[in-house]
């Protein structure tokens, strides 16, 4: 039997990694140890989602505002 990561744990683990307040770098790291641990465990939608975050430390262009990461949260938890 397969293993999913529910995305109401993924959206906790962001919680979790974040106490400080929102970092564009901090969220890329947190989402980069998230998939090495737990790639094979995350559906196609948080995969894309885990990848999107994964691209913020790449520069500014692929950065996502404060409220745009808490509307993927939100999104992530409802789904």
């Amino acid at each position: 039997m397969e293993m999913t990561l529910a995305p109401d744990e993924l959206a906790v683990m962001f919680e979790r990694g974040l106490v400080g307040g929102f970092d564009p770098t901090q969220v890329s790291r947190i989402a980069t140890r998230i998939y090495l641990q737990h790639g094979l465990e995350l559906t196609p939608k948080t995969d894309g989602l885990i990848l999107t975050l994964m691209a913020m430390e790449e520069g500014p262009e692929f950065e996502l505002s404060e409220t745009e990461f808490v509307s993927l949260m939100e999104e992530v938890k409802t789904s």
